[in-house]
């Protein structure tokens, strides 16, 4: 804090930020107030077509995408997780990721939560991530797993044979050479996958390209293009790089 308090801007600017306290009582608090404050104003997005489509403007979504919506919310099974405003139960679940990288102990392997909790039921299992602006978000899974969000989709409607089938061919060589396909780990990451993925789902095509087009409904176009978000400069002089 006695950094940001040496260049004039930003004492400027936490005296308008903050003025009934003074400079000397500032802490780094204050600044990682206001740096959440300012991801608040800027990373809100609300103007997708679905947040539209509740706040009551029913033309905001097509007929594909509301088809989309009651498979997402019905038959698919997508909202057991994905729930609530953030589309994410903010729960742990093991979705039969495929395993690749350096692990994180000499097993070579990554066991998501469990690692934090030691409880074999969260063996693999990672927080569900919400899908406000999912088309934006990709590579998607945790680790970057899937380039293709129909992908992803058909993963979750058959895990055992995505994970089984899981060639990597879409991560880069230094990678892929680490992908840990062989039989006993695919059997060890689905002897805890989550039960509601455990039965295969069926979706026609059709069916799924709705499903798919609800998703692409969840793109807000203020977060299609950020660039205006990048500073010219900063109070510190510091570069601001391209």
């Amino acid at each position: 804090m006695g950094r940001l308090l040496a260049v004039p801007g930003y004492r400027d600017l936490f005296a308008a930020a903050y003025p009934q306290t003074a400079l000397d009582d500032l802490g780094f608090e204050h600044a990682a107030n206001a740096i959440a404050a300012y991801e608040i104003a800027v990373f809100t997005f609300d103007d997708s077509p679905w947040d539209r489509y509740l706040a009551g403007e029913i033309d905001a979504l097509s007929d594909k995408e509301k088809k989309g919506a009651l498979l997402f919310y019905g038959e698919a099974g997508c909202s057991s997780c994905h729930s609530g405003v953030l589309m994410t139960d903010q729960k742990y679940h093991n979705i039969g990721v495929p395993q690749f990288g350096p692990g994180k102990d000499e097993s070579g392997l990554d066991y998501g939560r469990y690692l934090v909790t030691g409880e074999p039921g969260d063996l693999f299992a990672f927080r569900t991530p919400p899908l406000r602006n999912v088309v934006l978000t990709g590579p998607w899974l945790h680790n970057g797993a899937y380039d293709n969000l129909e992908d992803v989709i058909r993963h979750h409607l058959n895990v055992a044979q995505a994970l089984g089938g899981y060639s990597g061919a879409q991560l880069v060589d230094v990678v892929q050479v680490s992908l840990r396909n062989e039989n006993e780990v695919v059997a060890e990451v689905m002897g805890t996958v989550d039960p509601l993925l455990r039965t295969p789902r069926e979706l026609t095509p059709e069916e799924f390209d709705q499903l798919l087009a609800f998703l692409q409904a969840q793109t807000s176009p203020s977060a299609v293009d950020l660039a205006h978000l990048v500073p010219e400069s900063v109070p510190s002089g510091l570069p601001v790089w391209d």
